[in-house]
């Protein structure tokens, strides 16, 4: 997902643009537009395989009714949710770039340029909407799981960043709605933190890979 998300046209790597500018970002998509379907593609997959990875989790077996448990069951629910939320994102920005593609196919082709902006504003605010579901769920399975480890390992101290990454990220999006920040700065903000996110769940995969008895399900 990281790799994917560093290929995606527009962004750190592959002809860089501002977010808030249409005709610039628009043409990174378009100039690479065989690119941006397959890591499209690639990135919605990766979603579906990390959201059923995340689900795995609720086999976890925790005393009823505890906090750090329900969180965690909770948790797992909302981060379906907001990778949905983010799998409807790519989807907006794949048929934004196949209406550039195709709009002399349309049935008003004049009609085409607005087409595409409202399609821009739309993943704009889907993406608005992914960095607050999903820094939610980053708090609630971060320290969900978290809880459940009695000494501070490099997994324990992963799931720890993970939720402090969502408290970070909805401070962000709090911040971020008043008319005196910079739309730039809230963007910056959302991307580092999301990249630390993933960093820290990659290390919380390696624990899964690695056995650590916290976050295996005792029948495994």
């Amino acid at each position: 997902m990281i790799i994917a998300l560093l290929l995606y046209p527009g962004g750190w790597l592959i002809d860089a643009s501002d977010p808030l500018d249409f005709q610039e970002t628009l043409k990174a998509y378009a100039d690479n537009d065989n690119l941006t379907h397959a890591v499209s593609f690639v990135i919605i997959l990766c979603s579906l395989l990390i959201s059923y990875g995340i689900f795995s989790f609720w086999r976890l077996q925790g005393p009823s009714g505890s906090l750090g448990h329900s969180m965690l069951r909770f948790g797992i629910l909302v981060n379906l949710f907001h990778y949905g939320i983010y799998i409807l994102t790519m989807g907006t920005r794949h048929l934004l770039v196949a209406v550039s593609q195709h709009a002399d196919s349309l049935a008003d082709p004049a009609g085409a340029p607005e087409l595409m902006l409202v399609l821009h504003a739309v993943s704009g605010g889907l993406h608005f909407a992914f960095v607050t579901v999903s820094s939610v769920s980053g708090v609630l399975v971060g320290i969900g799981l978290a809880r459940r480890f009695s000494s501070l390992n490099l997994t324990a101290a992963a799931c720890w960043v993970f939720g402090l990454a969502g408290v970070a990220g909805l401070i962000n999006v709090v911040v971020g709605q008043q008319a005196e920040v910079d739309p730039e700065a809230f963007i910056m903000v959302s991307n580092i933190v999301l990249f630390v996110a993933a960093a820290a769940l990659l290390l919380i995969g390696i624990g899964v890979i690695r056995g650590e008895k916290e976050l295996i399900p005792e029948d495994d």
